[in-house]
């Protein structure tokens, strides 16, 4: 499991800047947790050193060209415009529809796709 975790991670990272393409549920979820779990470890390391929080904030900015790019790749995956992506601004129920959009399953276009990588 844990492996797996990595390999989506970095597999992430690799893609860096890379918006186009589609992106899996399991590919982004894992990637998600495996973000959460190095945020909370910068912030462990943070509070541990009694320090700003820089460490955490440097990777917080770091993160978020692959954040977006895996975001938008997901979107294109149930067939939706990586524009979607703005509907997190909506004021009370946005960031909840984006939940729901990255949740949904994929189109079977881009799970063509997918295999042939």
């Amino acid at each position: 499991m844990v492996f797996n975790l990595m390999a989506f991670y970095l597999n992430a990272w690799r893609r860096y800047f890379d918006f186009s393409g589609c992106s899996s549920r399991q590919e982004f979820w894992m990637f998600m947790l495996a973000h959460l779990c190095v945020t909370l470890l910068f912030i462990a390391v943070d509070i541990w050193l009694q320090n700003s929080d820089w460490l955490d904030v440097s990777y917080s900015i770091v993160s978020l060209i692959p954040m977006l790019a895996i975001m938008l790749r997901r979107l294109h995956d149930i067939g939706r415009s990586g524009w979607w992506s703005w509907v997190f601004i909506i004021p009370a129920i946005g960031p909840f529809w984006l939940i729901y959009l990255l949740s949904k399953n994929g189109t079977s276009a881009c799970s063509n796709e997918r295999t042939s990588w």
